[in-house]
């Protein structure tokens, strides 16, 4: 089980980012494995931003946002009073910004591994919850196989 922060998403979208192709080849194992995704609503937002701006195309935003919103094996969990605690917690403990700790709070109430590109989010949220880049999560399936 994962939780995929928007970094991922944006960098696979993006051949010109440095890890585009390891957030393409993760992406494209979880589809083609149908790994279970629980991410939070914040994600559809955050994607739209980003892309808009990279792209200078919303139109092109709203559509991949679609897309993004109705991915097999994915759930979207809403930010409630429940999570927006978990995530202040996180956020004050693992010093993280806002956003950054409620993929955090997902992946913790799920017992998810949180992928991301987020240096802080790799260096400060372990052990509180597991976090691996794309390419770390493409190694351990290599060396499962």
């Amino acid at each position: 089980m994962y939780t995929v922060d928007a970094s991922v998403h944006i960098s696979a979208l993006n051949p010109t980012e440095a890890d585009s192709a390891a957030s393409q080849a993760f992406l494209a194992r979880v589809r083609q494995h149908h790994l279970p995704l629980f991410c939070p609503t914040l994600l559809l937002v955050e994607v739209a931003a980003a892309l808009a701006r990279v792209f200078d195309d919303a139109d092109r935003a709203r559509a991949l946002v679609v897309v993004l919103r109705d991915l097999p094996d994915q759930t979207l969990v809403p930010l409630d009073a429940a999570l927006a605690d978990r995530a202040a917690e996180l956020a004050a403990t693992a010093r993280l910004r806002g956003a950054d700790a409620v993929y955090a709070a997902v992946a913790q109430h799920y017992g998810a591994t949180l992928v991301t590109l987020d240096r802080q989010q790799l260096e400060r949220l372990p052990p509180l919850v597991p976090a691996v880049s794309p390419a770390d999560v493409l190694a351990g399936m290599a060396e499962e196989a």
